[in-house]
């Protein structure tokens, strides 16, 4: 019997090892040693639909975060790609620093029907670049595997989980990031009070413009710029239009939102045979 205490401590120093040794090996397993590791400027020159749709619908925010230039509406590509790269790797490490990979792994085990429930298992080539590194193949499943995350749910959708995880995802126990959420002023639009009673909802219903500002001044000017360019046949709206305090992503949470919607989108062009 005095052995076994011995035995229990030899396996535990044994199962420690192996794992630091897997820590090691598999960033070296993964790597496409017949292709250069591809930077993270060349992965964000595909600009994803989702990236484009946060300038769209946080411009305010967007802008603070990454710049005039790619704010811009007629933003150059270059500047748009360099946003992305930005965006990117802030979300990548903000990801990392809050500890997301503990609870959400980055690795569709090729066994026990993995792919049926994570998606595509990737290949070494598909991972063979600069986001890939440091590894995030996580610690445990708390959450679903985020391999194959890139386009699975919209914007708002992320925007909504990560302020309130419960609210999109009942029975979550994952803690809400309110810190990367700022109180601004937004433009809203009341419901046409007829619909309403039609549709038996709520009159004082509304729905707020893309903008979060950071003065009421700010907003207001916003309010007139859209009342001015609403479309002939919809001009009745603009009386309904109001400004009011909201809450909304900052820069930051753009960039975690970003990342994961960058997430299982990246595939290396195959090489050129000479």
């Amino acid at each position: 019997m005095d052995r076994f205490p011995s035995i229990i401590l030899a396996a535990a120093f044994g199962c420690f090892a192996i794992s630091m040794l897997l820590s090691a090996v598999y960033p070296w397993a993964i790597t496409d040693a017949s292709q250069a590791e591809a930077s993270i400027a060349d992965v964000a020159a595909n600009i994803t639909e989702e990236f484009a749709d946060l300038k769209k619908s946080y411009p305010v925010s967007f802008r603070q975060k990454l710049g005039e230039a790619a704010a811009a509406a007629d933003a150059p590509l270059e500047a748009m790609q360099a946003a992305h790269a930005e965006a990117l790797q802030r979300g990548r490490d903000l990801y990392i620093a809050e500890g997301c990979w503990h609870c959400h792994s980055q690795f569709v085990r090729p066994v026990a029907n993995e792919e049926a429930r994570f998606g595509h298992i990737r290949t070494p080539a598909e991972e063979n670049n600069a986001l890939q590194r440091p590894v995030l193949w996580g610690t445990r499943r708390v959450g679903p595997d985020l391999t194959n995350e890139g386009g699975k749910r919209s914007n708002d959708w992320h925007v909504a989980h990560l302020h309130n995880p419960r609210s999109t995802s009942p029975g979550s126990v994952m803690p809400g990031y309110t810190w990367y959420f700022r109180k601004g002023f937004q433009v809203f639009r009341r419901i046409d009070p007829n619909k309403a009673e039609v549709a038996n909802i709520d009159p004082d219903t509304s729905y707020p413009y893309p903008g979060l500002y950071d003065t009421e001044e700010e907003a207001r000017e916003a309010l007139e710029t859209i009342k001015a360019n609403l479309d002939p046949t919809v001009a009745e709206e603009g009386d309904r239009l109001f400004v009011r305090e909201s809450v909304g992503p900052d820069g930051d949470a753009l960039c975690i939102i970003a990342y994961l919607q960058w997430l299982g989108t990246w595939f290396p062009e195959k090489p050129t045979e000479e």
